[in-house]
Formats: structure tokens, sequence, C-alpha cells
């Protein structure tokens, strides 16, 4: 202190003159990095902002892309079937890969019985599935929580016949003669042959190793909601082009896609009872204008339900669709009807114009027969034992041909040939039929008429 009282005067003006030139350049020193501070801070808020949450109870659909051994741990790959969309974009689209793993395994009790009629004393059993991480487009992976789910099945895709329902019984059977020969062709000729005659084989022996097949679909619901970036906006696409006639033109139909918020089925629906169905793409028109938008709902009303009964006869169901409530609270008086399903239910379905559905129908005639046939070839005394023996012993598997073969007793092999045609005629001709069955969160396609799709349209 003593030192700075005795400093020259022109000093003190010197060094205070320096600490005020400091004092004033501050800013300027300190802009830069205050300017990188309020980018980053916005870049976060803007990055917020765009971020796109799913939330907790959304259903997304897996297909397995890999069969895996029906073990528990055993890891999961699959894709996403459907696009998932939040605020009418898509925040997942379709393709998506996701893992998972089998958690558990549950008895197949009426696999195991049906099997048993052949002699297959496989433990089948239904795989408790769980998916837990999924891979974006850009190579980042993000963290899943999923429910876990049981009903994995193959996925079939069923649309309106425009035929008539009541066809007579011999046509029935020639086409279900024509599909029986095409899946056979199909299993021989085509791709991953090897792989199907394997598993035929398989299908033979009295015990075999389990596996789930590719192409299995888990209907599974997110138990927490994710962040993440929305996916580039994919370029506008046009609703399908006008067909043009030479009379008058010809609109497409109004497509809605949705999924149903609860379990439908031939067994317990009855006539009069109400449902709904949420919308899970968004409907656009060629301009895309949005016309109803996603999270709208759809209530159905059942037409007629059957259970199925004894002696093959199989359920029927058939339902349409009469209000849509937009998520606003407005209701919308329509026309709707079942134009297409995606079936999980494991059992293949059929469907008329009128959008009644039933399980398909199976050979009742020309399998048994076939099979009555082969087994009396053991006794025509004009073949020899060891072809009519390998011929008709068609009721155990590969087991049965064995012992057909290997006795010496014609009759043997008859009567395992006969046991096999007996089995089919119970199958086709006694047992109760199948339900038809939609699942929690399938996948159906509503085709709205053209009188109320004029008013979703807006004016």
């Amino acid at each position: 202190m003593e030192d700075f009282l005795f400093l020259h005067p022109e000093s003190v003006i010197l060094r205070c003159s320096e600490i005020f030139m400091i004092f004033t350049r501050l800013p300027y020193l300190l802009l830069p990095t205050v300017l990188l501070t309020i980018g980053i801070a916005t870049g976060l808020s803007q990055a917020r902002a765009n971020a796109v949450t799913i939330p907790a109870g959304t259903p997304l659909e897996a297909r397995l892309t890999q069969h895996a051994p029906m073990k528990v741990g055993t890891p999961l790959r699959a894709t996403l079937v459907y696009p998932i969309y939040v605020h009418d974009t898509i925040a997942l689209p379709s393709g998506t890969k996701l893992t998972g793993s089998i958690i558990a395994l549950q008895t197949d009790k009426d696999r195991r019985a049906d099997a048993r009629l052949n002699a297959d004393f496989t433990p089948f059993h239904h795989p408790v599935v769980r998916f837990d991480r999924a891979e974006l487009a850009n190579g980042a992976s993000i963290g899943l929580s999923t429910g876990q789910t049981s009903d994995g099945a193959p996925m079939l895709h069923v649309t309106a016949s425009r035929q008539s329902k009541r066809r007579a019984l011999i046509v029935q059977e020639w086409k279900a003669l024509r599909q029986r020969v095409g899946e056979t062709k199909q299993a021989i000729l085509g791709p991953g042959k090897g792989d199907r005659i394997l598993q035929l084989v398989y299908g033979q022996l009295p015990y075999h190793p389990e596996r789930v097949e590719t192409g299995t679909v888990w209907s599974c619901v997110l138990t927490e909601s994710i962040d993440l970036q929305p996916p580039p906006a994919p370029s506008p696409v046009a609703m399908p082009a006008t067909r043009i006639n030479q009379t008058t033109p010809e609109k497409p139909p109004l497509l809605l896609h949705v999924y149903l918020d609860q379990e439908l089925s031939s067994k317990t629906a009855k006539a009069g009872q109400t449902f709904d169905a949420t919308i899970a793409e968004p409907l656009r028109d060629s301009n895309q204008t949005l016309l109803v938008p996603v999270g709208s709902l759809l209530v159905g009303s059942v037409i007629r339900a059957h259970r199925a009964k004894s002696f093959g006869r199989t359920g029927v169901l058939r339902f349409d669709f009469r209000q849509l409530q937009l998520p606003e609270g407005e209701r919308k008086q329509v026309i709707g009807s079942l134009a297409g399903t995606d079936s999980t239910a494991g059992a293949k379905l059929q469907m008329d114009a009128e959008g009644e559905v039933k399980p398909q129908q199976q050979s009742k005639l020309l399998v048994p027969l076939a099979l009555i046939l082969l087994a009396s070839r053991p006794l025509d005394d004009d073949s020899s034992q060891l072809a009519g023996a390998t011929v008709g012993s068609n009721g155990l598997g590969l087991a049965g041909r064995i012992v057909g073969m290997a006795s010496a007793s014609r009759d043997l092999a008859a009567g395992i040939g006969f046991y096999g045609a007996a089995v089919s005629v119970y199958r086709r001709w006694i047992r109760r039929g199948k339900e038809v069955e939609f699942p929690k969160y399938n996948r159906i396609d509503v085709e709205i008429s053209e009188q109320t799709g004029r008013e979703l349209v807006p004016r």
C-alpha cells in the first residue's frame, strides 16, 4: 500500500487505464463462449421439441426372421411388421430390427393331444417371449420394454372373396385338392426346400426337437414409453390413382388400417355386441390432406356369431362398423366392412364378399378316401408284400412304416393304414370344428362405403 502511494502519478494513470481497457474488452472476449452456450442450449431445446415419444401401451408386431430352438434363453431376431405412428408421423418404420429372447415355455396341450394320435410323443410348447432392443435406421440401438407374450403364430393375409358363398361339394373338394397340390409343390421346389424336407422327416418321428419357425409373429405391448428422434420424413405418396372406365370413373375404396382393442372369437361373441378398433395409420387423400388421424376409434358391432360344434362344424363370425370417433371427440356415422385381415391365430381363415369369416375347409372326402385305398393295398394279392406294406402303413408316421415293412403280416400293415384313415375321418368329420379367433391388437382392413366416405373429406 505504501509502495502504491509513492508511485508516480503517470504510472497510476497508466495502470488504471490498462485495468479499464481489460474491463471494456471483457464482453468481447466472453462473447464466443456466450454464443456457444446459447447455441447449445437452443439446440438441446429444439431437439427436445422435435423428439417423439412413443407412449406406453402402444402395440407392435414382431416377425421372427430366423428360426430358433425352443429353449429358455434363446435369443430372437425379428423385424417390425407395421410402422408405428405418433401424431400421424412415423416414429418407427416397418422393418426395424428387434431383438429379444424366450423367457419361458408353456405346454401346448391341444397340439400334444393331436400329435399322440399319430404316435408323436414330442412335448410341444408355446414360447413366451419378450423384446428388449430396437436397431434404428441410423445404426443406433435403443432399449425397449415390452410385456411378455405367447400368441406367436405364422401370419396369413386374408382378403374378401368375390365368389358365391354356396358351392357344390365337389367344387370345394377340387379347390382344396388344388390348394394342397400347390402347397406341396411350393414345399418341394420353393426356396429353403432342404430345411422343409428335414422338418418333414422330423415330423414322421415319434420324438423330434422343437423350434420356433421363421415368420412367427407376436403382438407385444410397450410397458414403458420411448423417446427418440423422428426419422426423415418420406416423400409424399399419393393414394392409388383413380382407375378410368370407359363409362364412369371408379374411385379407389377408402381403407382404414386398424387394430382391435379386444379379442373377438366366434366362441364367445354374441350378435349385437359392440367393440372398438383403433386407427393405426393415418388416412390421407391424394393432396396429402389428413382425413382420419391416428388414434381415432371405430365402433364395431357383431352381426353374426356361431361357435364351432361337433362333426366338423366350424365357427362363423361377421361384424361391421357404423361410427368413427375422432380424437377431439367428434363422431361421424360411417358404413365400414371387413376387407382384409392379417390372421395370427394359427388357423387359416376364409372370407366371403360380405365379410363373413370362418376357418378354411379341409378336404373331407378326397384325403380319407385316398388313405382308405392305400390301407387296403397290403390286402391285394397282386401286390408284393413289401410294396403293399410300405404304401399301406400310413397311420403312425415313419415308425408305422418301419413296423409294416418289418412285419411279415399283411393284416398288421393294413391295420396301421386303416388306423391312419380312421384318424383322418375323425379329424374331418367327428371332431369339433375350429373357432374364428381374432386376438387383441389383431390388424384388420376396413373399407368405408363411398356414401359415408364423403363425410370424411374436409369442407
